[in-house]
């Protein structure tokens, strides 16, 4: 389904890999060529002429995903992009936790687990739990996840089984429900991308990893996801000698934006600090503003501590406050059901906040 020049781009590459299970070249069966660039930069921030490129692309109207290898990059870049005006959104991912553990799908699980009597789930009873749950998380950023999970378990099973909507649950992840109709530009890792196909693909290459068989794949990977055009931003030597439409050699040196988004993940707080915080931790929502204070996090209605952040995560916050970078906002991004690996069968769950800092210069 891919224009010939990335398909050509894409088999020049593989070449390269060692260890491939397909040796087999992919064939384009479209008639147009399309497009492939590749910008070598010297600069160890590539952030701003990729965001320059696309913004200058957008004109076209095509639907376009800019692609990074690690969380931290996809965050920046949409702060950037939505800077610019673009509408964008980030394919979100739950690192540590599974879906199954999202505050909302156990709310709607739950309301259902205490009340069905039968292996089949009644209508009557799936749409109470749909009318209770959307309105005790109204104002969860994070309610369209399990609306979207109810609705395509809706579209393929008529009969509704408890046992097989545990099993949906249990199998699926976060981006599987992640909803970019309507959306300019697509944000993601490689790796979430996979799966998925846009017009134009703008991927973001850093130079600051080994380039082992694995990486190259997902390199690979990415340029895949392009059907017309694709953008590479790289400061890496890995795409050097590929034929491609165009090719820049760009000697400046960009900085970091002014603004960036750290997102916590379950490794980036104390989770021991949220026992016996059950309660305050629930009655906040996704999207909810915090205050934060010398490394913890507060609720900003009855100012109690509701997160801390872990040690790793302090060095990490140093780290970016001697480059003159300070925590500007913080809000609630996910809360999770969390317990540790070896937790007695009776202990019950703890309720986990997993945050997003806003840092500015």
């Amino acid at each position: 389904r891919s224009a010939h020049h990335p398909v050509k781009f894409a088999n020049e590459f593989v070449q390269g890999i060692s260890q491939r299970m397909k040796s087999t070249p992919i064939i384009s069966m479209k008639k147009e060529d399309g497009w492939v660039a590749v910008t070598r930069h010297q600069s160890k921030y590539m952030y701003q002429p990729l965001v320059e490129e696309l913004i200058h692309n957008q004109m076209n109207n095509n639907n376009s995903c800019a692609l990074t290898q690690t969380n931290e990059e996809a965050v920046i870049l949409v702060a950037l992009l939505r800077k610019q005006g673009i509408n964008s959104k980030l394919i979100q991912s739950m690192e540590g936790f599974p879906f199954w553990n999202l505050v909302e799908v156990r709310y709607f699980w739950k309301y259902i687990d205490k009340r069905v009597k039968t292996p089949l789930i009644p209508d009557a009873l799936w749409e109470d739990a749909k009318r209770v749950t959307f309105a005790a998380y109204e104002k969860s950023q994070s309610l369209t996840y399990i609306k979207r999970c109810v609705q395509l378990f809706e579209q393929t099973n008529k009969a509704k089984y408890f046992s097989d909507f545990k099993e949906f649950i249990l199998e699926s992840s976060l981006e599987d429900f992640c909803d970019v109709s309507g959306t300019d530009v697509v944000v993601s890792t490689i790796h979430k991308a996979k799966g998925r196909e846009f017009d134009d693909v703008y991927m973001l290459i850093s130079d600051n990893y080994s380039k082992d068989a694995h990486l190259m794949r997902r390199y690979y990977v990415g340029m895949t996801r392009a059907k017309n055009r694709l953008f590479v931003h790289t400061n890496s030597s890995s795409f050097n000698r590929l034929g491609v439409d165009r090719y820049t050699d760009d000697q400046q040196q960009y900085t970091m934006p002014e603004e960036i988004v750290l997102q916590l993940s379950h490794k980036d707080v104390n989770l021991g600090f949220f026992k016996g915080l059950k309660q305050e931790v629930l009655v906040l929502r996704s999207g909810d503003a915090l205050n934060y204070n010398n490394f913890c996090l507060y609720n900003t209605l009855t100012n109690k501590p509701v997160a801390k952040l872990s040690q790793n995560m302090q060095t990490t916050l140093l780290g970016w406050q001697e480059q003159g970078y300070k925590v500007k906002s913080a809000s609630v991004r996910f809360i999770v059901a969390w317990k540790p690996k070896d937790a007695q069968k009776d202990e019950s769950e703890t309720a986990v906040l997993l945050a997003d800092l806003v840092l500015s210069l």
